[in-house]
């Protein structure tokens, strides 16, 4: 019964002149070490070639989309890479693993009077780096092109894990986050487009502002984008920012 009920969903779509989109085929994973383990899910390339190197993104979600059922976590997502257009023109892994509901991926422990974060990153950043090495090691991934995006929550992560392996990552897109400050010498040599909207009423736009300055401190140029009027939620639009996706490919792992 199921499959006369997909082709009628086609067939249907036909008539209508609508255009079917593929389903897309996330690969269903746990990554486990010790008494710690991780949900992920991982795309792989469009047409995909073992022979092959790609790119990957890791995809750092927000708070919201936190536990353990290793769905909720493909919420925002980057429909510039997963619609058919976009994985023609930029074929690459992604990997969005999911962080349980009682850690985050970055902790500062003293905020909101300092954004300093831990001196280790939580477990939950840790799982998700071994997850990335482990991947690094299985499939044919670039290794010099190794990108990490992500927003509020996931945002904060992205600068963090960036800071915590700053030789791994190719460049970096951190949406609407908090960062630490006094970790900026660590990452200013690597390309980084940040966004944050400037009525953000739960991670202030400051933060972004005071992170940029930092790494500008250093020489580094980082791009920023500030959307004003905005508040928080704003990922779907820096997601659609005319160029983004075009410059985030072409970046390479500098040799520091």
């Amino acid at each position: 019964m199921k499959s006369y009920l997909v082709i009628f969903v086609f067939l249907l779509a036909a008539c209508l002149g609508i255009k079917a989109q593929p389903v897309l085929s996330f690969t269903k994973a746990v990554y486990t070490t010790g008494k710690d383990s991780l949900p992920y899910r991982l795309l792989y390339p469009l047409h995909y070639n073992k022979h092959k190197q790609y790119p990957l993104v890791l995809f750092l979600h927000g708070a919201g989309q936190r536990g353990t059922d290793n769905e909720t976590q493909l919420t925002g997502v980057p429909k510039a890479l997963t619609d058919t257009a976009g994985r023609e023109k930029y074929p690459c892994f992604i990997l969005i693993p999911q962080c349980p509901k009682n850690d985050v991926w970055v902790k500062f422990p003293h905020f909101p009077e300092n954004i300093q974060t831990t001196e280790l990153p939580t477990r939950s950043a840790q799982a998700a780096l071994a997850t990335l090495d482990s991947l690094i090691k299985q499939l044919p991934i670039d290794r010099k092109r190794v990108y990490i995006t992500g927003y509020s929550m996931g945002g904060e992560g992205t600068f963090d894990l960036l800071t915590r392996r700053p030789h791994l990552f190719a460049a970096a897109i951190p949406i609407c986050s908090v960062a630490d400050t006094a970790r900026a010498r660590l990452i200013y040599q690597t390309p980084i487009w940040a966004f944050h909207g400037d009525q953000d009423d739960v991670n202030e736009v400051k933060y972004s502002r005071l992170m940029i300055a930092a790494l500008k401190k250093f020489n580094g140029t980082p791009i920023y984008t500030e959307y004003p009027g905005l508040k928080h939620n704003i990922w779907s639009k820096a997601y659609n920012e005319p160029g983004l996706f075009e410059w985030l490919f072409e970046q390479r792992r500098r040799l520091f």
